[in-house]
């Protein structure tokens, strides 16, 4: 008897191999750069809202630090410092605000340099608003000091927004690591909002809108909505923050490989120990005053500082409320001599790059308009951000619900008797 033919294998064919995506490792970084900054973002972003009118709002509150009633002639910068330090004696006076009469001077000092640590030593009151005219000390503050009086809440709300008012650099640099991840986080989200397949703009475009419905969904859409129509603005402003914390660290190095940099008397390191003034606020004011008119300005001018950590003077000439108006001119702390000067719109690309992040960032690049824009944006981050969470913490209840389901029915099987 002869035995049959053994049958032949039936071929197998392998499955296909599934393409290769990006989208399972970009929504794991969003979810981890998104939880990890939601917080600080949340913070700046509300703190920032209120600082778009920080002038305004602290005027509101302190209404007699801004009543400078005297009538005459501004005393000089030196005068000025000398009136400040005779009832603060405390502190040597290094900026001043060169107001007009019936609007106060913002003067601000420092503690002596302490010969022991080349640093300056701690005061009681740093910030002062002063009667231009008489001298008169309007209110005396220290500069981000805690928390919510009416002389204090304006200048604490902008060092907390800056730094934490965490001490030394490490708040600054803390928040400049924020920044830099939700700008990285930025670009990530707006990648997973990209439709797969064609026709493209049909697919994408219900990203554009909110459905509502569900919480989930409100929250989703209004999450992903507002992260498209304002992307270019919030990019603008992230981009802003790293070189408002980050200048020297990251931002200097990276615009520096597109475009050179126009050295300024704050490259480099700062002075150990810090050099304390010797020439006359006087003096350099009528330097500066020289050099503006040898260039045709014929502005007076608006600020003055010494810089211990630098050893450079400064003079500035415009509307100090306006950095794209603001002309400064340096001048060596030692000799007077004329350094350098910084004018808006002048120098590399890069140099104007740099120029513009902080206008952008207080919303001054478009005067009322851009204030009243970085208001808004402030509590649209801080929106972007708690969503952000929401769509993750109820995400997350599905699938523990869905685990804990699967889990139970599980177990009832394992029970169930045999029939």
């Amino acid at each position: 008897m002869t035995k049959p033919a053994p049958a032949k294998p039936v071929p197998v064919k392998p499955a296909p191999a599934k393409p290769f995506s990006l989208r399972p490792a970009l929504v794991w970084a969003h979810r981890i750069l998104g939880l990890s900054t939601a917080l600080f973002l949340v913070v700046a972003g509300l703190t920032g809202s209120v600082l778009a009118f920080h002038h305004e709002l602290d005027e509101w509150l302190n209404p007699s630090a801004y009543r400078a009633t005297a009538v005459g002639t501004p005393l000089s910068p030196d005068a000025l410092a000398r009136a400040v330090e005779a009832r603060h004696p405390e502190g040597r006076v290094w900026y001043m605000a060169l107001a007009p009469a019936g609007h106060p001077a913002d003067v601000a000092a420092m503690g002596p340099i302490d010969p022991a640590t080349g640093e300056a030593m701690d005061i009681p009151a740093d910030s002062f608003q002063v009667d231009p005219v008489s001298g008169e000390v309007l209110a005396a503050r220290l500069w981000g000091a805690c928390c919510f009086s009416a002389l204090k809440v304006m200048p604490f709300l902008y060092e907390f927004h800056h730094n934490l008012s965490l001490p030394g650099v490490y708040g600054v640099l803390f928040m400049g690591v924020v920044a830099l991840l939700w700008l990285v986080d930025g670009f990530v989200g707006f990648a997973l909002t990209l439709p797969r397949g064609r026709p493209f703009l049909a697919k994408w475009r219900p990203a554009f809108t909110i459905k509502g419905g569900s919480a989930f969904r409100l929250n989703l859409d209004w999450h992903r909505a507002a992260g498209l129509w304002l992307f270019a603005v919030l990019i603008a402003l992230a981009l802003s923050s790293v070189a408002m914390n980050l200048r020297q660290e990251v931002v200097e190095p990276v615009v520096g490989l597109f475009s050179k940099l126009t050295p300024t008397p704050f490259s480099g390191a700062p002075l150990a120990p810090l050099r304390e003034r010797t020439l006359p606020f006087d003096t350099v004011l009528e330097a500066g005053l020289k050099e503006a008119r040898a260039r045709g300005w014929q502005d007076p001018a608006s600020e003055i500082f010494y810089s211990p950590h630098y050893g450079v003077f400064g003079v500035a000439f415009g509307d100090h409320d306006d950095p794209l108006d603001t002309r400064w001119l340096y001048f060596d702390g030692a000799t007077g001599a004329f350094r350098s000067a910084n004018l808006p719109g002048v120098g590399s690309a890069g140099d104007v790059f740099l120029q513009l992040q902080f206008p952008i960032h207080s919303g001054r690049v478009f005067g009322l308009t851009g204030r009243i824009i970085i208001a808004v944006m402030g509590v649209v981050i801080a929106g972007l951000a708690i969503t952000g969470v929401a769509v993750w913490w109820m995400k997350r209840k599905g699938r523990v619900g869905r685990k804990g389901k699967a889990k139970a029915a599980a177990a009832r099987t394992r029970v169930m008797p045999a029939e």
